[in-house]
């Protein structure tokens, strides 16, 4: 792995969160002039999660464009620069797209930082020691598991290297095996809830992690290591158990699906954990979702809206970015059934438009569901959207999931879901065609490429999460953990090949590592 100098991390990569701190970095672990008092463990904790913040396009890399979401072809004609071998599931060590890991051996090594100073300070009163403590081992947990999920066998880095120039991963240590990993992301949630307690509060807000999060997360490792990792009905209970704990935080659904992701609506009901973005500070992925999900506005002149009308006419025209990403055409009317508000606010149709008849024809989709914000004084439109990582209805569709592995009735939870995405009076109009178990029409499902019916609960309820989820980095997670099976029928991956390459610079630097298994 890459050689990385320690460092301390500056209170200030996350000015909106608690306000810049301006504490000075320094050059290492030992510094003397570190540790030493409430403020500064207060600047780490921001620290931390500006680290994780840095890492969200990579979170959405891995959790989503190697499924059936996309293609390789943007109508705009954008190139579409490495993204391809996402989409097109032609990852080879040569070509990664993702290298080194994703950079998350950085995270970690000051997670076992923050926790080590932690565990042995006496500077905290014990409410607020618990509190980094239950999110330090909540954050490491979350990084591994996506590590395990992507790589399988990994390093397992659990003290921080020591001195100014030792690699992070060790140059000589070779990667654990994915059961070792996976037990290790189990204690860290342990400690994670002992340290917590009973304090189920957003005590930071809810772009810090807190013991919701950490019941979320314990939720989605206990189903793949039910499911992935033969722990069978034991852990598909323990999944269930913490997924109802989550219940106690004080969350739930809003009414009005598109007030989840606006812009004046950050941290409403629904959200669990979100990555926070910020004008002057940080936009959506580092700015990438313009750079790779937005339409160019040279393209405004060209394309018209599902009305008519020129796309430079309509709330769209402060929008300017470019696509690499290409929804699928398909996509935009073989995912979504009549009456789900869920469509126009994740996708917009773009049409061409017959100058002569002003007959309209579909083109192809776009991204929606970030929408932005135009602020006062800026002639274009900026990305400050927060990125979910957990919200409600993803604790209830993976309740879903943990009681259909049991062999239990999902109807409570899928039929929630479904009723905000319809509106209720519509849902209990449509109830025969809509509600679960009743979705089935033949003709809508027959050779869908992307949902099946509810005569099987499982494609029952991935077919609601990628109605739910659409951009929020959860398909390809969603289709590996219900099996190979599903991971080729929703992606064009190699069942060979569901796991990432080591790329070859990290091979040579450490020569205890092997290649994944595939490549």
């Amino acid at each position: 792995m890459k050689k990385i100098f320690n460092y301390i991390i500056a209170g200030c990569l996350a000015t909106s969160f608690t306000g810049c701190l301006d504490m000075e970095p320094v050059s290492s672990i030992t510094d003397v002039n570190y540790w030493k008092d409430a403020a500064q463990f207060e600047a780490f904790n921001v620290g931390l999660h500006g680290l994780l913040r840095e890492r969200s396009y990579t979170i959405f890399e891995l959790g989503e464009p190697r499924a059936d979401i996309y293609n390789s072809n943007p109508f705009t004609g954008e190139a579409t620069q490495g993204v391809e071998r996402m989409i097109d599931n032609t990852l080879n060590a040569a070509n990664p797209v993702i290298s080194n890991y994703g950079d998350f051996y950085v995270l970690i090594n000051q997670l076992n930082l923050m926790i080590s100073h932690t565990e042995s300070t006496d500077l905290l009163d014990a409410s607020t020691k618990n509190y980094y403590l239950g999110e330090a081992y909540g954050l490491r947990a979350y990084v591994y598991f996506h590590l395990l999920r992507s790589w399988g066998d990994v390093v397992l880095q659990l003290d921080y290297t020591n001195g100014n120039s030792i690699d992070i991963g060790n140059p000589s240590k070779a990667a654990s095996s994915a059961a070792d990993v996976m037990t290790q992301i189990k204690k860290d949630i342990q400690s994670s809830e002992d340290a917590f307690g009973d304090d189920y509060s957003f005590k930071y807000g809810k772009c810090y992690w807190s013991k919701a999060a950490t019941m979320m997360l314990k939720g989605e490792v206990y189903l793949w290591s039910g499911k992935q990792m033969n722990g069978g009905e034991s852990d598909y209970t323990t999944a269930k158990n913490a997924l109802m704990a989550v219940k106690t935080a004080g969350v739930g659904l809003l009414n009005d699906f598109k007030k989840v992701f606006a812009y004046d609506n950050k941290e409403n009901d629904e959200i669990i954990f979100a990555i926070h973005n910020g004008r002057n500070e940080y936009s959506l992925w580092n700015d990438q979702y313009r750079s790779t999900m937005v339409m160019n506005q040279a393209n405004f002149g060209t394309y018209y809206d599902e009305n008519g009308a020129l796309l430079n006419e309509t709330e769209m025209a402060d929008m300017s970015g470019l696509i690499r990403y290409q929804v699928e055409q398909d996509l935009y009317t073989q995912l979504f059934r009549e009456g789900d508000t869920r469509k126009s606010i994740s996708i917009k149709g773009i049409y061409n438009k017959d100058n002569t008849s002003g007959t309209l024809s579909f083109n192809s989709p776009i991204a929606y569901k970030f929408q932005g914000v135009l602020l006062d004084g800026d002639a274009q439109r900026s990305w400050l959207d927060d990125y979910p990582i957990y919200r409600y209805a993803d604790c209830l569709l993976a309740l879903a999931t943990a009681k259909a592995f049991l062999g239990e009735d999902i109807t409570q939870e899928i039929n929630e879901v479904r009723e905000r995405a319809y509106g209720t009076t519509y849902f209990n109009e449509h109830r025969s065609e809509i509600a679960y178990p009743n979705d089935k029409d033949a003709t809508f499902y027959a050779n869908n490429r992307f949902v099946g019916s509810d005569d099987n609960p499982i494609e029952a309820i991935l077919k609601e999460r990628m109605r739910e989820f659409l951009f929020e980095g959860k398909r390809w997670y969603d289709i590996r953990l219900m099996g190979n099976e599903y991971a080729t029928k929703y992606s064009n991956a190699n069942s060979e090949r569901l796991l990432w390459p080591i790329d070859e610079n990290t091979l040579g630097e450490n020569s205890a590592l092997n290649q994944t298994p595939g490549y």
